[in-house]
């Protein structure tokens, strides 16, 4: 009778998570907001109005209040069609509403011969009439990939904190200089949104021969992440490449290990001296340390049990590998314990956020959804 009841569910999940209109056993359904090219960042201004990277197209776009999406692109930047690099980072100015200042973070061409070569940048609009007009360079100084590992590890997530600085994420380039604290290379940075300089209250500040710009160190991919709006915990996911993929509360000054943690193909997640995950993902069937068990988590938010009653306050991770939705319960103290992992839905492999009213909004390769409550009879 209990594998009767449990087919049952499944059956139910299936059909919910592939666009059906029945809703999931978290009380959601998925609906359609717009078709869009990789959206690989999504943000929402005060007003209600999404805006959406487009990570090869370059194209920063916008969504009214009411759904309608716009004919022309808030802005458009010119970005190399190669693995992982393109347009990859959006954020709204916390003082949008009298600013209407808008982020974005991409991987600008340096050179195309005999080698292509880049550097991530972030740039500044002000919006108006949904275009962005007067560009600023808040971050150029970050340097040049290498020339024989193109494609590879540069710019990921860019976030505001509750504190009103700018995080950003920046790889490793592909060349392994994580631990060297003269680079940004490998490292969350801290800046002022106004020049992309470091804050004085920044981890290493004053330290000789360190980069002042750098919250924390000992990262790979250049990851997205998010923070949570209350604590101002900062969550962010990082690999060694195709064998242990991390959930990590990421604090000031912390060393999160890479490239020190053993040999290829690294089976022991525990290696090394870094700060330990608090969470480590895996394919179904697999665990973590085995070689291609990773699941290449993406975007990450939280959600409220006041909008979402069965999902409950919790941190929703989307995966690229297997286009899923994840739902962590977070416990503890310093809310550093996963106590559950469950699967919400089949179609998000990008970014995830929350509109205004705390409704999630999430994209894929091809379009951007959103997870509608379904209320259910009492």
């Amino acid at each position: 009778m209990i594998w009767v009841l449990a087919s049952a569910l499944s059956l139910l999940f299936l059909v919910s998570a592939c666009g059906g209109s029945k809703a999931n056993p978290f009380g959601v359904k998925s609906e359609l907001v717009t078709n869009a090219q990789q959206p690989q960042a999504l943000a929402f201004a005060p007003d209600g109005r999404l805006f959406y990277a487009e990570r090869l197209t370059g194209d920063v776009r916008v969504v009214s209040a009411d759904g309608q999406l716009q004919k022309e692109p808030f802005t458009h930047v010119k970005v190399p069609y190669l693995l992982e690099w393109g347009l990859t980072g959006l954020a709204i100015d916390p003082e949008f509403a009298t600013n209407h200042y808008v982020y974005i973070y991409f991987t600008q061409v340096v050179q195309t011969e005999p080698r292509i070569t880049a550097r991530p940048v972030v740039w500044r609009f002000t919006e108006e009439s949904n275009r962005g007009v007067g560009r600023k360079v808040i971050v150029g100084d970050l340097p040049i990939t290498d020339i024989d590992h193109p494609g590879f590890n540069a710019n990921g997530g860019m976030h505001f904190g509750p504190d009103g600085f700018l995080y950003i994420a920046v790889g490793d380039y592909d060349v392994g200089v994580s631990q060297d604290l003269s680079l940004p290379i490998g490292k969350l940075l801290r800046v002022d949104k106004e020049d992309g300089t470091a804050p004085p209250d920044n981890p290493f500040v004053g330290e000789p021969n360190v980069d002042p710009r750098i919250f924390a160190y000992g990262f790979r991919e250049s990851f997205n992440f998010v923070i949570q709006p209350r604590t101002g915990r900062i969550y962010g996911n990082d690999n060694t490449p195709g064998s242990c993929e991390e959930l990590n509360l990421i604090k000031a000054g912390g060393n999160y290990g890479w490239p020190d943690v053993g040999e290829f193909p690294w089976p022991d997640c525990a290696a090394g001296q870094q700060v330990k995950p608090i969470h480590l993902f895996a394919h179904k069937g697999m665990k973590p340390g085995d070689y291609l068990s990773t699941v290449l988590a993406a975007g990450k938010e939280f959600v409220s049990g006041d909008v979402y009653t069965f999902l409950g306050d919790s941190l929703l991770v989307c995966q690229g590998d297997e286009t899923l939705m994840r739902r962590l319960t977070l416990a503890g103290a310093d809310l550093d314990q996963v106590t559950a992992d469950d699967v919400v839905i089949r179609d998000c492999s990008l970014d995830v956020t929350v509109n205004p009213d705390g409704v999630v909004y999430y994209g894929n390769d091809k379009e951007i959804r959103r997870l509608v409550p379904v209320k259910t009879e009492p």
